[in-house]
Formats: structure tokens, C-alpha cells, sequence
């Protein structure tokens, strides 16, 4: 049955009633449609449209003298006087207007202390209680004395509550059995699916739906992952896909943290890359790292470096233990001659040292950020004469997915030293690096990122944080939680959302520890997509590895 015509139906039955149901489902919307039902189904002329003085909306701080009558200052008599609450004032007029019947719409109806708000009208509000006319006069019903004027109180027939309150908000207490059974309750669900695509085409029209077409179907898939795993007052509500339209002005950039990278490896001199992670740096000057070398399981990054030249000499192997060879890095347009790499006699590290000097005897840090070369991950753009360029990066998580993407293909791979401390490193493959470049979104593509990122994922997250289930957005905790919940049908359902998140370039991921630990929406650097919707690949062993010396 249609909604407007169930809600029409139960406050004729009750004349009270609820609508409740998960956020973002229209609720207070449907009141127009009850306005527009309301005489064609009772014969009967309805006065209030659920706006203005027949609206409200209930909150903590909302009282009794506010909802039905009490003390309140009034500035022109600079003292306190009785006035007639927001629902005295529509009963009045509903009283004098018996013909009419009177529609007021009490939205968020959960939200206050409700039977402290209602007060007097608990016991008056119920259809068998109502006061009735009888062609003269109101007669019957029950009557009670209010505290503040002390006039009798009633309520006619001819006035109707309905009710808005939202299901999955657990931060408020459920409404108490006496005011329950005062109402009738109809639930309202997220629209899905073709009643969804519809019903948009007919509100916003059929460009509307085009614009939204992806998301009609995995708001669809999400509630049916939600409504298996959670429970149906987990779903979320339709209302985020109405009015999306295309964004005007500024669209949002593409999230490419390799950008520079991307710049200078465009040239024709470049033909390889690798990269590392570092946190910190040694030798007085901070100027030297160390590199993670290959063992029996986990392949090194030393011998990426190879062949190298430093002033036209080529050094095409490592050479042995106690030397070093010898290797021209750029930055910043400088060239930085004779910086080397040196096995460590005594132990077991190879040492980066940037110890290069220009042609004006310029050290490499007159070249780099004044915060040094710690805390980034170093770039080293493999150049056609085997000289390097040298770009730092934030070490941050986004960058490092971003470069793990483009470490794949046929010439790039990329591992990580063990330990929670262990350092991410690989070689870039050039061609899926330039494969990746992506121009940035449409102005329809911008408008369903926006509803997205800032509605429905913050949404999602709040519910699921509620009801304790965080770890089943994260990708990493999720398999462990529906196995828990015996929910592994829905598997394929998640994984569907996530590759749909994910060509959005947004997903969800976990961060933190114990009480700090929660989920947040990131975005998805622009290639980096395999990285959040499948697990990672990489060489690192499942063992610990002691005899690399990693910092």
C-alpha cells in the first residue's frame, strides 16, 4: 500500500501516529502526500500541512511550557506571564473549526523527554479519549486540569498527530510504553532499486537518475549488506540521492600525490624508478639511510641502484664488502656528484650516503626541504645515463598507496622490511606510472563524489560505530567479522561496495588503538584503487628477518 494512504489509514484508526525508520526516508516528506490524500479519503477538509504553526520539531531541551501551556517572560510587561504552549494553540483553533480536521506534525519525536513535554495530553491524546462533536457542542472524553491556568483540557477528534522519530539514533532513550501505545507506528523503508529510479525521475527528472545510476544500485546492494549484518534500522535512507545536481563552480582536483613525480618522469631521459620509506636519517650531517638488501626471503632494494655512474665512470656490479661505488643524484636541478653506496664491513647494512658535492662545492641539503630528509620517502628517478634524480615525498599513507600501485606491471614490484616498524620500498614500473594519470572529474562525476564523501559514508560510519560493528567496514577485520556473524553471504555484497567506493577514489579505512581507534573515509590517491579493494601483494617474508639492519 502506498505510504501516504497507510499513513491516512492509521491516523483515522488512532489518531496518532509514528513514522519511524532509519534517517534519510523521507518521514517528514510524507506529510504532504497525507495533505494531498487526506479529503479525497475521508470527504473532510484538513487544516495544517505539517509547516508553520502546525510543525514542530522536539528536541532535549523542548518542555511542557513550550509544548502545552506555562510561564514565560514576556518583554513588553518585563515580567512573567502564562502563555498558551505550541499544541494548546492548535487544539483552540480546532475546537472552534469542527468541520476541519487538523493535521500537526511533531517531527524528531524521540528526541525529548516526551512524556514530560506531552504532560497532560498522555492521558487525553487516545481516540477512545477524545472529545467528539455532536452537531452543538464537544461532548465526552476526558478532561483534566491544567497546572498553570487551571482550565479544563481536552482533546477533539478532529485533531491528528503524526510523528517523525529515526530508529538507528541510539544516543536517545526509546519512547516508554505509555506513550507507545498511544500511537500507531508505521514503519517506513529506504526506497531501492527500480521504486528508487523511479521515484527520482519523477522528482528531479531523467538526467537526474543518469547522474545517479551507479549509486541507485549500490545504495541498494549497501542496504541489503546492512539490513543481513545489522539489523533493518542499520539501512540508510534514499533522501541523499534526491536533488544531486551537477556542481557549479569549483570541482574537485584529482588526488594524485605523485603528480611531481609524474612530471619529471614524462621525460625522455627517464627510464626507471625506485623508491623508499624513511623514517630517520645517520651521520652528522642526517645525510645518510640505510638500504634494505636482499635475504633468503624478500627481495632487496641494493641492487635496483645498479648500473650506476658518478662523472661518466659506470659501476655496473656491487662490489664487495668494505667498498663503496660511487653515483650522481639531481635535486632540484642541482647535480650532486660522488654520493655512494657502501657495504658495511663490520655488519650487515648497506649505507646510502649522500655525500655529493656540485660544482660550487654545494652539499645536498642546501637542495632539500629545511626539515631535512627524514620522515619522507625518497624517490630516485633512474636517468638513461644511470645518474639519478632525487624527489622526497610526504610519508604519508596515501602517498605510500600511490606508490605501491605503480610498483606493479611487468618492471615494478614493490616489499617491506619486517616488524611494525618495517619500511615499504619497491621499483616503479614507468609505464603503469603514466598509465595511471587520469583527468579529473565531471562535473556530474563531482556532484555523486560530494553526496558520498560528505553524507552518506560520515553516515554509515556513525551507524556502524553505534552498534559496535567497525570492524566490518574496514576491509582488513571484515572477513573475521562475518564469520563471527555467519553473515558470509553477504561477502560479495561488501566487496562489491568497496570496488564501488573505490572508483569514486574513496574508501573506508580503520585508524587508531583502543579508545582512539575508529573509521574515517580517505581518498583514494588517483591509480592507487587496487590497493584498497584487494588484499596487498607484496615480498614480504613471514618470518622475521634480524640480519638486515633496517632502521
Amino acid at each position: 500500500m502506498e505510504l501516504a494512504l497507510e499513513t491516512v489509514r492509521v491516523l483515522r484508526r488512532f489518531k496518532n501516529a509514528v513514522l519511524e525508520g532509519p534517517p534519510g526516508t523521507g518521514k517528514s516528506h510524507v506529510v504532504s502526500a497525507v495533505v494531498a490524500a487526506w479529503e479525497n479519503e475521508t470527504g473532510r477538509k484538513l487544516v495544517g500541512n505539517g509547516r508553520g504553526n502546525y510543525a514542530i520539531t522536539l528536541h532535549p531541551s523542548t518542555t511542557y511550557e513550550e509544548f502545552v501551556e506555562g510561564l514565560r517572560y514576556d518583554d513588553a510587561k518585563s515580567s512573567f506571564v502564562r502563555k498558551d504552549g505550541f499544541l494548546r494553540e492548535v487544539i483552540a483553533n480546532a475546537s472552534a473549526d469542527h468541520a476541519s480536521d487538523y493535521l500537526i506534525l511533531i517531527d524528531e519525536l524521540n528526541r525529548a523527554n516526551v512524556p514530560k513535554v506531552f504532560g497532560d495530553l498522555l492521558l487525553t491524546m487516545e481516540s477512545s479519549k477524545r472529545t467528539t462533536w455532536d452537531g452543538s457542542n464537544w461532548i465526552g472524553g476526558m478532561e483534566v486540569t491544567l497546572p498553570y491556568s487551571g482550565k479544563l483540557f481536552s482533546v477533539p477528534s478532529n485533531v491528528y498527530l503524526l510523528g517523525t522519530m529515526n530508529t538507528s539514533d541510539r544516543s536517545i532513550a526509546p519512547l516508554d510504553s505509555a506513550l507507545r501505545r498511544r500511537f500507531g507506528f508505521i514503519r517506513v523503508e529506504p526506497l531501492v532499486g527500480e521504486a528508487l529510479r523511479q521515484r527520482i525521475a519523477e522528482t528531479d527528472g531523467s538526467d537526474a537518475v543518469e547522474r545517479v545510476e551507479r549509486s541507485i544500485d549500490q545504495l541498494t546492494n549497501l542496504n541489503e549488506a546492512l539490513r543481513r549484518c545489522l539489523g533493518p534500522n542499520a539501512m540508510l535512507g534514499h533522501s541523499y540521492l534526491f536533488g544531486v545536481a551537477a556542481t557549479e563552480g569549483s570541482v574537485a582536483d584529482a588526488n594524485d600525490p605523485l603528480a611531481v613525480v609524474r612530471e619529471a618522469a614524462s621525460q625522455p631521459n627517464v627510464v626507471g624508478g625506485l623508491w623508499l620509506e624513511v623514517s630517520k636519517m645517520w651521520g652528522f650531517n642526517h645525510n645518510q639511510l640505510d638500504l634494505p638488501d636482499q635475504t633468503p626471503s624478500r627481495r632487496g632494494l641494493v641492487e635496483s641502484f645498479y648500473p650506476m655512474a658518478s662523472g661518466g665512470t659506470p659501476a655496473t656490479v656491487r662490489s664487495g664488502p668494505g667498498s663503496q661505488d660511487s653515483f650522481d643524484i639531481a635535486v632540484a636541478g642541482k647535480l650532486f656528484v660522488g654520493n655512494t653506496i657502501e657495504y658495511n664491513k663490520g655488519g650487515s647494512n648497506v649505507r646510502l650516503k649522500y655525500q655529493g658535492r656540485t660544482a660550487l662545492d654545494e652539499g645536498i641539503l642546501s637542495a632539500v626541504p629545511d626539515d631535512g630528509m627524514e620522515q619522507h620517502i625518497h624517490v630516485w628517478l633512474r636517468r638513461d645515463d644511470d645518474t639519478f634524480e632525487l624527489i622526497l615525498l610526504d610519508r604519508t599513507a596515501s602517498v605510500l598507496a600511490a606508490l605501491q600501485s605503480v610498483s606493479s606491471g611487468a618492471a615494478g614490484w614493490h616489499a617491506r622490511t619486517p616488524g611494525s616498524g618495517g619500511r615499504a620500498y619497491g621499483e616503479i614500473d614507468i609505464a603503469t606510472l603514466a598509465a595511471s594519470q587520469t583527468p579529473g572529474p565531471t562535473v556530474d562525476e563531482d556532484a555523486e563524489w560530494m553526496i558520498w564523501r560528505y553524507a552518506i559514508l560520515p553516515q554509515l560510519i556513525d551507524t556502524a560505530t553505534q552498534v559496535g560493528a567497525t570492524d566490518l567496514l574496514a576491509k582488513e577485520t571484515r572477513n573475521a567479522w562475518l564469520e563471527a556473524a555467519n553473515a558470509n553471504d553477504v561477502a560479495d555484497r561488501w566487496e562489491s561496495f568497496d570496488r564501488f567506493l573505490a572508483s569514486l577514489s574513496l574508501a573506508i579505512t580503520e585508524e587508531g588503538y583502543g579508545l582512539t581507534r575508529g573509521l574515517t573515509v580517505v581518498d583514494i590517491p588517483v591509480g592507487a584503487a587496487s590497493e584498497f579493494v584487494a588484499p596487498e601483494t607484496s615480498d614480504e617474508p613471514d618470518a622475521e628477518d634480524a640480519d638486515d639492519g633496517d632502521q
